[in-house]
């Protein structure tokens, strides 16, 4: 195990790879859910629809972790390296003013080329716009 540098980090927080977002339910247990997400200022940004069941629990319990995580091709010796950046700390639910932050996430996660004008396209829900402020993250790659 290793430390991956600063550009390292930059360039997992900056690519289009899913994160995966858990919270605690009310009976204290684990939920992972698998989300788009956003690096701005030092703070991770992420977006949902109303209602959803993560959206409850961060309001009742605002401890969260998230996982950023590129596992490398199978090599010769059977190993399969990998890459991760894994944080916890407190969020935040409030409404997607405009939806900036869902569209800013979606022009990072939909390739222009490919579907054009798909990033400005939005639900128009009022779509929930979860903060996440970091109280510690770990980086490391397998060798």
């Amino acid at each position: 195990m290793r430390l991956l540098t600063k550009p390292e980090i930059r360039e997992m927080l900056s690519s289009d790879i899913v994160a995966h977002l858990s919270t605690i339910d009310s009976q204290g247990y684990p939920h992972v859910t698998p989300i788009w997400f956003l690096w701005a200022d030092g703070y991770v940004q992420l977006t949902s629809c109303p209602g959803r069941p993560h959206l409850d629990r961060i309001t009742r319990n605002p401890k969260v972790g998230l996982v950023i995580d590129i596992e490398a091709e199978l090599r010769g010796d059977g190993q399969r390296p990998n890459r991760q950046v894994r944080l916890i700390g407190d969020a935040t639910v409030s409404v997607d003013p405009d939806e900036i932050w869902t569209r800013r996430i979606r022009a990072k996660y939909i390739d222009s080329t490919i579907a054009p004008g798909a990033a400005e396209l939005t639900a128009r829900q009022g779509r929930r716009l979860i903060t996440i402020t970091p109280r510690k993250v770990t980086a490391v790659a397998s060798v």
